[in-house]
């Protein structure tokens, strides 16, 4: 499916475009066996003929579960990749948002490291007032 994904995303980002992932925690990226931001990233990369930069890490929790203020106090959940070069613009690259706080600290994260944020650009958005509850599976109004 990320194939799939990755067709619609790249008419999106202008060519040669800089792209970097706005990664998962490494602990949900081996529950799924990958990490799809880095994929979907990889894919919009090779088709628009620009570079995929591996630079974010998450640090911390899933925000899955969290009330919209929880997630939006969330700060510093982000670090830089020691030995990465930080490329001096780029584009953010993530599978959905839901309030903007993840985009936001990876964003302000890329910043402090010298690099100018061209947008992002998601492939889902949550609907504005919908949250995922802490228990059960249904989505519920805030």
């Amino acid at each position: 499916y990320l194939d799939a994904l990755a067709a619609l995303v790249a008419p999106l980002v202008p060519a040669g475009t800089v792209l970097v992932p706005v990664t998962t925690t490494r602990r949900r990226a081996a529950e799924r066996g990958f990490d799809q931001a880095r994929e979907l990233a990889r894919r919009v990369a090779e088709r628009r003929c620009g570079t995929y930069v591996d630079l974010l890490r998450k640090h911390g929790g899933a925000q899955r579960g969290l009330a919209r203020g929880e997630r939006l106090a969330a700060r510093g959940r982000f670090r830089l990749r020691p030995g990465v070069p930080v490329p001096p613009a780029a584009l953010l690259i993530d599978d959905v948002v839901t309030t903007g706080a993840t985009l936001r600290d990876a964003a302000a994260t890329l910043a402090a490291g010298g690099c100018r944020i061209l947008g992002a650009v998601v492939v889902a958005r949550t609907p504005a007032g919908r949250e995922t509850p802490r228990r059960g599976g249904r989505l519920v109004e805030a």
